[in-house]
């Protein structure tokens, strides 16, 4: 196993699938790339009804702190990535997410994806969709889901 794509959201999850993924890496000295893609919704449109229809293009956001703070946080999970001797990238992407991490496996040529489940309900997965279930029904490589939280029989990485 030469390569592990990690994408990451910062949620409560995100440490415990690091782990996860350097406890795999270590006995092979694999790769770890460490990604975050940012879904950010198309604002819609305005339309000024006056003489003619005239289309507002949407504010932009100008979001400097949000970006800096993401790339801080993915800095120190590398920073424990490679902490433990081991090689590690960081890649920030946006879009949709389950679109940029199936091209970057992909690309990458990765040989696993260690991914987190956040068990959301039912009601969630019909509106919403997951991105775990996303990648689980198109990936072309091996995928380990790392629960958010552990159950009675299972151990803490």
């Amino acid at each position: 196993m030469k390569s592990i794509l990690v994408p990451v959201d910062f949620s409560d999850v995100t440490l415990k699938v690091v782990k996860a993924a350097v406890y795999l890496a270590k006995p092979f000295q694999s790769h770890i790339t460490l990604m975050h893609v940012e879904w950010t919704e198309p604002a819609p449109e305005i339309i000024d009804f006056g003489a003619g229809p005239n289309l507002v293009p949407p504010p932009v956001r100008d979001e400097p702190e949000i970006t800096e703070a993401r790339k801080e946080k993915l800095a120190e999970l590398e920073e424990l990535v490679t902490s433990v001797g081991l090689t590690s990238t960081t890649i920030e992407l946006q879009g949709p997410p389950v679109e940029q991490i199936l091209a970057q496996a992909e690309t990458a040529r990765v040989d696993l994806i260690v991914i987190g489940s956040h068990h959301h309900g039912a009601l969630y997965h019909l509106i919403e969709g997951g991105v775990t279930e996303g990648i689980l029904s198109r990936v072309r490589c091996p995928v380990l889901i790392v629960p958010q939280t552990t159950s009675s029989t299972g151990g803490e990485f």
